[in-house]
């Protein structure tokens, strides 16, 4: 099963609410007798630089799999990280780029043998609880943060995730006005994409634990070991971290240095399904739990983090509850907000991803350049400058 040719595929469409270009990375590997695999890059929500993604799979990565046997997945990964570690080291775009190509390699695997891809991994479809990640619409009242989770209580969801990014007081009364909607039996993690240094982490972590929050995700920088450590050891909420980190080896360092209680792995960030379970494996030696991150990808990175969860007995998932969701709702309908039911969801019926891809895709969905991420909410990564603790 050669590989003939290895194709980035790059989509978009406006986003209303708020207003902005969303964009997303995907490539499609196609071998010599026609069979065709998707795969999908993220830089944590879509794509915001689809079009650096695109470079390093055609100019880098396509050379070294044009030809070679699509079968023999481990070898394909090492190819590619031969390529790419020594000059654009082990993370970032690397992660992001082989992630991609390996998770079009299970797709090729399972639609060659008629499996799907978790059957492959020595596991059958079983249904995953989730929990609804919510917006970062910080102009709007603490009660309608509330309220936008209506659909998904309204599916079965069990779980919600507050974003923060607002001043201390403000992200109490958005995260209390969430606690008074939802209810005693809902649990609630909170987000804050690295807005906080480590006091003002703290300081939001005490404030917070009057409302039974699970897990504090992203509070700083991960990449700051000492203040994640100086943080983790501190809080009375446990630390989360996982959708910017883009290795199995980057899991194992934070494990070691003691920064996180949850780690949240993601398939289209950290290399791929073989990769988040090596992180899977770590994070059981080291007592961490384990819940994917699945911040608003297509149903391509969406099933991929579905397959590889269900072989490793994940029992808890992110969900991306935004009602606008074009490129999920299309191409895997029984993976849509409105098609979910009891707070569970399970990887699509059918072989490989179990998701079909239409020819005119990209006419449908063009990608157009437009804000990144960075562009609309410039306050979040403030983290990043701010002083150690």
């Amino acid at each position: 099963m050669r590989i003939a040719a290895v194709e980035p595929v790059l989509l978009g469409y406006r986003k209303t609410d708020p207003p902005m270009q969303r964009s997303f990375a995907l490539v499609r590997i196609v071998t010599e007798d026609g069979l065709v695999g998707w795969g999908e890059a993220s830089t944590n929500w879509g794509h915001s630089y689809p079009t650096v993604f695109a470079t390093t799979v055609r100019d880098v990565c396509a050379p070294v799999l044009i030809g070679a046997d699509a079968r023999d997945l481990r070898a394909r990964v090492a190819d590619l990280h031969t390529r790419l570690d020594g000059y654009f080291g082990r993370d970032g775009i690397t992660g992001q780029t082989i992630g991609a190509l390996e998770i079009a390699l299970w797709d090729l695997a399972g639609k060659s043998l008629d499996a799907p891809v978790c059957e492959l991994l020595g596991a059958t479809r079983r249904p995953i609880r989730l929990y609804g990640t919510g917006t970062t619409m910080f102009d709007e009242s603490p009660s309608w943060h509330a309220h936008y989770f209506d659909q998904a209580l309204a599916a079965g969801f069990r779980g919600v995730k507050v974003r923060l990014g607002r001043s201390v007081e403000e992200d109490v009364e958005v995260v209390a006005a969430v606690r008074a909607h939802v209810g005693p039996s809902v649990a609630i993690g909170v987000d804050s994409y690295w807005f906080h240094d480590a006091r003002t982490a703290l300081e939001l972590a005490s404030r917070l634990v009057e409302f039974g929050v699970s897990f504090f995700e992203e509070p700083v920088p991960q990449h700051r070991a000492a203040d994640l450590r100086w943080l983790a050891s501190r809080s009375p909420i446990p630390i989360a971290v996982g959708e910017r980190v883009h290795s199995a080896e980057a899991f194992a360092r934070l494990a070691h240095d003691g920064g996180a209680a949850v780690f949240q792995p993601d398939a289209t960030i950290c290399g791929g399904l073989l990769s988040c379970l090596d992180v899977v494996a770590l994070a059981s030696s080291a007592g961490i739990s384990v819940v994917p991150h699945v911040g608003g990808p297509t149903a391509i990175g969406l099933a991929a983090n579905l397959h590889w969860a269900t072989a490793a007995g994940v029992d808890l998932c992110e969900w991306d509850i935004d009602p606008s969701q074009p490129l999920v709702d299309s191409l895997a309908p029984s993976l849509a907000l409105s098609s979910l039911a009891d707070g569970v969801a399970s990887v699509p019926d059918g072989p490989g991803l179990g998701v079909t891809v239409p020819d005119d895709l990209a006419d449908r969905f063009p990608y157009v350049p437009g804000e990144t991420y960075t562009d609309v909410f410039p306050d979040h990564e403030r983290g990043l400058s701010a002083a150690a603790p």
